[in-house]
């Protein structure tokens, strides 16, 4: 079954997403961002109309997305509080108790995968997490994206936002690492792709046995010698040394992440 959709937000998630649900047979109606330049960019893409304003939206299409940042979500929910369709959104943390006060059926479409305005993404492999207002909500949601995935999950929010802190760190936190070890290689003129191979084989690996089994380095060793020269290395980067043994600390000295007793 295919929809008329339209969204509010132009940025990462709904420039992968748009394309996607419209490859899917769905006809997206509007892009509407407050950067026209961004709404136009995907408009002019699967050939759909687009604006600044929320002013212009076409109540009249059977779902809207919104696809902003949380802090904009708050807002937004209330100035189309008059629409009559399936809102959904796609965050990982915005709770759903928010909307309870509208009189919109709503629910949540979280793809868990790491957007870049320009760089493809295969959509058809991306896992989504949904959540409905109601059993046929969700069903609808699940339908909707089954059109372009075939990693579709249920997952209720309290679960769902632990999901996305889990992301943040092996995404966000791995990739400002890279950036850091960057930063040491270039501070050095050499040359950052001399990491390639030890990248993707850390990855690899991680994903084959485990990130605990693949493990290695100096921290897990306890190779104390090492972990001084290194600090020794960075005393003219407080905030790096400081990072560096923080890192260290918890290599060395894991600390579980376990359910309390009650």
């Amino acid at each position: 079954m295919s929809y008329r959709i339209s969204f509010i937000g132009a940025g990462k998630v709904a420039s992968h997403l748009a394309p996607a649900l419209h490859k899917a047979g769905n006809k997206i109606v509007q892009i509407i961002s407050r950067s026209e330049l961004s709404a136009q960019m995907i408009g002019e893409r699967i050939g759909c109309q687009y604006s600044s304003s929320i002013l212009d939206l076409d109540k009249s299409v059977e779902i809207l997305f919104l696809t902003v940042p949380d802090h904009n979500l708050i807002h937004l929910i209330n100035d189309i509080s008059d629409y009559r369709g399936l809102v959904i959104h796609t965050s990982g943390t915005f709770s759903p108790l928010r909307f309870a006060c509208q009189k919109y059926k709503h629910g949540g479409l979280y793809p868990l995968q790491t957007f870049t305005t320009g760089r493809p993404v295969e959509m058809s492999k991306v896992p989504v997490f949904i959540e409905g207002s109601d059993p046929s909500i969700t069903q609808k949601i699940r339908e909707l994206a089954g059109g372009f995935t075939s990693y579709v999950y249920e997952l209720n929010f309290e679960d769902r936002r632990w999901l996305h802190l889990a992301a943040v760190w092996a995404n966000n936190f791995s990739n400002h690492m890279l950036e850091e070890a960057y930063k040491i290689l270039n501070f050095k003129e050499l040359d950052p792709n001399l990491l390639a191979p030890l990248i993707r084989e850390t990855m690899e690996k991680a994903l084959a046995i485990g990130p605990s089994k693949a493990q290695t380095g100096p921290a897990v060793r306890q190779d104390e010698l090492t972990l001084k020269k290194h600090m020794d290395m960075l005393k003219d980067f407080p905030g790096h040394q400081a990072l560096y043994k923080l890192v260290s600390d918890s290599i060395r000295f894991p600390e579980p992440i376990t359910k309390r007793e009650e």
